[in-house]
């Protein structure tokens, strides 16, 4: 009987560890935040209006690089309109310059480019992160 207690507690613990290991790889990290970057380049130049509506906040907020802001909804139609635009587009890697900042339930993600720099906002609620914020500034030569 006590081997059978026993044999009970272990499988428990094993499964209360597998789930805790689970669910810190599901959580506010870099690794999950990266991917939802991925995913929201894929999902602009597909025109997948479902998983962008997912991840941008309902008071998202994109400002350009001539400092127009444009909310939810014009991304949303810019990205469909470009998938019908430009049919088939590869989507593109993370560039290597990007850099990711994750502070608890909040991060700052970071792309520089040759021409402008772009930071994306995110907050991390009910299991996933979700992008609130993107500002787009263009570089200024230095002369």
């Amino acid at each position: 009987m006590k081997r059978v207690v026993f044999a009970g507690w272990v499988a428990g613990v094993c499964c209360v560890w597998s789930l805790a290991a689970g669910a810190a790889e599901s959580g506010p990290t870099e690794a999950a935040l990266r991917d939802v970057e991925s995913g929201w380049s894929r999902a602009f130049v597909t025109g997948d209006v479902k998983a962008l509506d997912d991840l941008l906040d309902p008071a998202y907020v994109s400002v350009s690089t001539s400092g127009v802001p444009r909310p939810k909804a014009e991304i949303i139609a810019a990205a469909s309109r470009f998938a019908v635009e430009h049919p088939n587009t590869p989507v593109q890697p993370l560039p290597p310059t990007s850099t990711f900042s994750v502070k608890g339930n909040a991060a700052v993600v970071t792309h520089h480019g040759a021409q402008d720099t772009s930071v994306d906002v995110f907050y991390y609620s009910q299991g996933r992160w979700h992008a609130w914020y993107s500002q787009h500034t263009k570089l200024v030569s230095a002369s």
